[in-house]
C-alpha cells in the first residue's frame, strides 16, 4: 500500500515538474553511466559557470539522481526529511513553484541514476536531456537487473531520448559499440592524449595538465578528473562559449573525492571515502602512487580499505582481483567481511573502523616515518570517515567529511 502512495506521488510531481521545464525551458544537460557521474556533473557545471557569464548555470550540489531527488533538483531543493508528511508538505511546494516560481537558471545539470528496471522511463517523463553525457560502465548497482546488459541498456535510453547531442566515452567499449546506431548528433570524448604533472604551489598541491594545444593548472588532483577536460571543452565548443588557451582554475572539489588532509608528521591523509566500486578502487591506488611518485618520494603507504558492497555474486572475484591489485603496493589495512575472507591473512584486518583507526594511530605515532594513507570504502554501517576523524590535525575539517549530518551521526 506504501509502495502504490509513494508511486502516486512521484507521478504527480513528475507532472508538475514537466509543467514547470515546459514553461521556463531551460537548457538541460544529463549525465549518466556508473561511475565518476558526480564528479563528472561538478567539473561541467563549474566550468560553464566560470565562462558563460551571460546565462545562469545551476545544479544541486548533493547527490540528487533517482526518482524524488531529480524532481528536488529541477526546483533547487536541497533538503529533504524522508518522512511521508514531509513528502506531502513538499507536494504542495512544488505544486506552488511549478506555477509561479520564476525561471530561476538558463542551463541545468541533471545527473539520472538507475536501480531497477525502467528507472530511466521514470526519470524520462520527468525531463529529457538537449544533451546528454555518459561516463564509465562499471559491474555495480547489478542486484535488480539479471545481466548488465540490461543496466546497460536501461541507461541507454537516455540516448535515445537526447533531443540534440550525445557524448561519449571513447575508452568504454559498451558505448563504442552503439555509437554507430546513435542517430543524432555524436562525439566521442577522452580520445584526445593528456599528459599532466603534480606541482606544489605556495604549499598546496595543483596539477599541470596539457590536452592537444590547452595547458590548464588546477586543483583537481584525480587523473580520471583530467579526463573531463577534453569533455568540458568540447561542450564549450558546442556552446560557443569562448575561453583562454591556458587554464588557471581552481574548482570546488567535493570533499570525500581524494581530498587532501594532514596528520602527524606531515602524513598526508586522502580521503576518497564516498563510495568504493572496483573501478574506482584502483583508480584511486593509481592516483595514490602517482601523488607519491611525484611529491613524495620518501613517504610509506598505508590502504586503508574496506569491503565494496552492492557487487553480490561478483563480490568474491572483485575482492580478489582488488586484493592482487594492492598486494605488492605497501601496506593493507582493511576492515569487515569480504575483505577478511577474499584478502590474504598477512593484511590485518579489522571487523570495525574504531579498532583500525586505533591501530593507524598506534602504527602512525610509533613511528617517525611519514606516510601517505588512502581511506577508501562503500556504503554505510561501515563508516570509514570516522577511522579519519579520529587522525585529523585540524578538527575543523571534520565538517568536511562524508556522512556528519544529524541523520547520520544518529545512526553510527
Amino acid at each position: 500500500m506504501k509502495k502504490k502512495i509513494l508511486k502516486i506521488i512521484y507521478f504527480i510531481l513528475a507532472f508538475f515538474t514537466r509543467f514547470y521545464l515546459s514553461r521556463t525551458k531551460p537548457f538541460i544537460i544529463g549525465i549518466t553511466w556508473s561511475v565518476w557521474k558526480t564528479s563528472c556533473r561538478m567539473i561541467v557545471y563549474q566550468i560553464l559557470k566560470q565562462y558563460e557569464k551571460e546565462k545562469i548555470i545551476y545544479t544541486s550540489p548533493k547527490n540528487f539522481n533517482s526518482e524524488l531527488w531529480l524532481v528536488f533538483s529541477i526546483f533547487k531543493i536541497e533538503s529533504f526529511s524522508p518522512w511521508i508528511i514531509s513528502l506531502l508538505r513538499m507536494v504542495l511546494k512544488i505544486f506552488y513553484k511549478s506555477f509561479f516560481m520564476k525561471k530561476s537558471y538558463d542551463i541545468l545539470l541533471l545527473e539520472y541514476w538507475v536501480d531497477h528496471p525502467w528507472d530511466m522511463d521514470f526519470l524520462l517523463t520527468v525531463a529529457k536531456p538537449d544533451i546528454s553525457i555518459f561516463t564509465k560502465l562499471d559491474s555495480i548497482h547489478i542486484e535488480n537487473f539479471d545481466i548488465i546488459d540490461w543496466i546497460f541498456n536501461e541507461k541507454l535510453k537516455l540516448i535515445y531520448n537526447t533531443k540534440k547531442k550525445v557524448f561519449l566515452n571513447f575508452n568504454d567499449n559498451y558505448q563504442k559499440n552503439i555509437f554507430e546506431k546513435i542517430k543524432i548528433e555524436k562525439e566521442f570524448y577522452w580520445k584526445n592524449t593528456v599528459s599532466f604533472s603534480y606541482v606544489l604551489d605556495k604549499q598546496n598541491i595543483k596539477s599541470e595538465i596539457t590536452i592537444l594545444d590547452k595547458k590548464i593548472k588546477t586543483n583537481i588532483l584525480w587523473s580520471e578528473n583530467f579526463l573531463y577536460i577534453d569533455l568540458w571543452l568540447k561542450i564549450l565548443d558546442y556552446l560557443k562559449i569562448n575561453y583562454p588557451k591556458n587554464i588557471n582554475i581552481d574548482f570546488k572539489n567535493q570533499w570525500w573525492r581524494f581530498s587532501i588532509f594532514k596528520w602527524i608528521n606531515d602524513s598526508v591523509l586522502i580521503d576518497s571515502t564516498y563510495n568504493a566500486w572496483p573501478e574506482s578502487m584502483k583508480k584511486m591506488i593509481d592516483n595514490t602512487l602517482w601523488l607519491r611518485e611525484k611529491l613524495f618520494s620518501d613517504y610509506k603507504i598505508i590502504f586503508m580499505i574496506w569491503d565494496m558492497r552492492e557487487l553480490w555474486d561478483f563480490s568474491k572475484e572483485k575482492h580478489i582481483e582488488l586484493y592482487n591489485y594492492l598486494k605488492d603496493k605497501w601496506a593493507i589495512i582493511s576492515v569487515w567481511k569480504e575483505t577478511e575472507k577474499y584478502f590474504w591473512k598477512e593484511v590485518v584486518n579489522f571487523k570495525l573502523s574504531i579498532d583500525a583507526w586505533k591501530y593507524l594511530k598506534w602504527l602512525l605515532e610509533k613511528n617517525s616515518d611519514k606516510y601517505i594513507v588512502l581511506f577508501k570504502w562503500s556504503q554505510n554501517t561501515i563508516f570509514v570517515e570516522e577511522a579519519l576523524k579520529q587522525v585529523l590535525l585540524e578538527k575543523n575539517d571534520i565538517e568536511k567529511l562524508v556522512r556528519q549530518d544529524k541523520f547520520w551521526l544518529a545512526k553510527k
